[in-house]
């Protein structure tokens, strides 16, 4: 796998973004309601890039609350 510049790009800039939530967090004992769009979008971006996937139940349903694994141990499993 490799991660492209442009992608390094985007995980700087969400953490530094996640740098500046952690220390509002510490200093304020609080979480602005922005942040947690700024949190959904760092989420987003590890499970895209890094290929993040929810695991599947017997019947084949994302089990979007339990731990999610690497795409391609997925793909063994399903096989």
């Amino acid at each position: 796998m490799q991660i492209t510049h442009d992608q390094r790009t985007q995980f700087l800039k969400s953490y530094n973004e996640l740098r500046t939530i952690v220390m509002t967090i510490h200093e304020c004992q609080d979480l602005w309601i922005s942040d947690l769009r700024k949190l959904e979008d760092l989420e987003g971006l590890i499970h895209s890039v890094l290929k993040f996937v929810p695991q599947t139940d017997d019947d084949g349903r994302a089990m979007h609350y339990s731990d999610w694994v690497l795409a391609e141990e997925k793909e063994i499993e399903d096989a």
